[in-house]
């Protein structure tokens, strides 16, 4: 199975709000959540929280940290992001870039990276927005 087929490269990403970031996540990892069993009679907001596919998310993560972790670009935006939550875990980096604020541009440096490793470079649009944003 590709990357592909198991993170959505071609998704556009246009959340506005807590609860359509969170079908995003599902969508770009191709969350299966049919076997969440959760509780009909709590709120729709934490009903819509706990259906997460930790084990999807966390192997796919995995696999997008070893792709892109010994590019030089991809370490700076790792080392960045890490420092936000006083770290120098370059995975921790990589679970802030794909929080709410940066999720989007994360998302493109990736796919552009992943279709076309070769002419990734610091002249990436989507590289240089998350680069100014995250600083």
């Amino acid at each position: 199975m590709t990357i592909g087929e198991r993170y959505n490269l071609d998704l556009e990403i246009t959340y506005k709000n807590n609860e359509e970031y969170r079908t995003t996540l599902r969508q770009l990892f191709f969350m299966d959540v049919s076997n969440c069993k959760i509780d009909e009679t709590i709120d729709n907001e934490t009903r819509d929280e706990l259906m997460y596919d930790e084990n999807t998310v966390n192997l796919v993560m995995n696999e997008l940290f070893y792709m892109t972790a010994q590019f030089p670009l991809f370490q700076e935006l790792y080392d960045i992001a890490a420092a936000k939550m006083i770290s120098t875990d370059k995975t921790i980096g990589q679970a802030v870039l794909f929080s709410y604020d940066y999720l989007a541009l994360f998302h493109k440096c990736l796919a552009c990276f992943i279709k076309s490793p070769d002419t990734f470079d610091e002249n990436n649009e989507y590289y240089v927005a998350l680069l100014k944003k995250i600083v």
